[in-house]
């Protein structure tokens, strides 16, 4: 990353970190989280893995929206304003624009939800150590180890969508833009849905999903991660990884180039 790329992901960082919604998503997020400790009446002994399934959830949802109302207006703010002008008329290129606005998003965005998920993880670990009398090492290793697990791979969603409304934001406003990574995001939630319904209906071949994934991400393989813990092998955790920072490589250099295509 060159000098103009770092500036501009760090005054992006503190723009996003200076608004009114940050401090109510951490706040609301945090609030939720803890009360989810007294949700779980009906859970039969699985109150641990309750608890975890809804605090990841609400981790997940309220970074994806901080995530998505950050970059919806990114770079269609800046074209409104006029000020993408002034911007680069200093020594910083299109590329740059785009990738160090990227990386600030997700700069903050990663405080929101390194934060929640200390909350939850310490919530957990206190709660296993009193009710097993035990220590908090042996806490930690119980619940603490999967939910830090089940974390980790579901701040890639978050990093996919805030690419993709990256990408949004140099053709669209900032209603339509997060109203396509809705739409994303409920279709990449629903492959397992179209692979069923293409197995149905028999005539169709499996290539016909291609395009299908090429423009929709895999989200779901994502969220059921907490699912399939502990069954998982470690080829399959890397190919996760990778699809995921594959695809959103691909999405922030197609961003670069439409950029680079727009007329400022």
């Amino acid at each position: 990353m060159n000098r103009g790329m770092i500036a501009i992901a760090g005054n992006t960082a503190r723009d996003v970190m200076r608004q009114t919604v940050f401090y109510v998503i951490a706040g609301g997020g945090a609030a939720l989280v803890l009360c989810s400790f007294s949700f779980t009446l009906f859970a039969f002994g699985d109150e641990s893995v309750m608890i975890r399934d809804m605090g990841i959830s609400t981790i997940t949802m309220c970074c994806l929206a901080l995530a998505s109302l950050s970059a919806a207006n990114s770079i269609s703010g800046e074209l409104e304003r006029g000020t993408i002008v002034m911007l680069l008329s200093k020594p910083v290129g299109k590329n740059s624009v785009v990738v160090g606005k990227y990386f600030g998003i997700l700069v903050a965005v990663s405080v929101i939800f390194v934060l929640m998920g200390a909350i939850l993880t310490c919530s957990l670990c206190m709660q296993a150590s009193l009710g097993g009398h035990t220590g908090f090492s042996a806490a930690f290793a119980q619940v603490g180890y999967p939910t830090v697990f089940q974390l980790v791979f579901s701040f890639f969603p978050i990093a996919i969508l805030c690419a993709i409304a990256i990408a949004g934001s140099i053709f669209l406003g900032m209603v339509s833009n997060l109203c396509c990574c809705m739409a994303i995001y409920i279709f990449g939630n629903l492959t397992s849905y179209f692979q069923g319904a293409l197995r149905m209906g028999g005539e169709w071949p499996a290539w016909c999903l291609v395009p299908f994934f090429m423009v929709f991400p895999n989200l779901e393989d994502f969220s059921a991660v907490g699912e399939k813990f502990g069954s998982l092998s470690l080829y399959q955790v890397a190919l996760l990884m990778v699809y995921a920072v594959l695809y959103t490589t691909f999405v922030i250099l197609l961003s670069c180039e439409l950029f680079d295509r727009k007329e400022c």
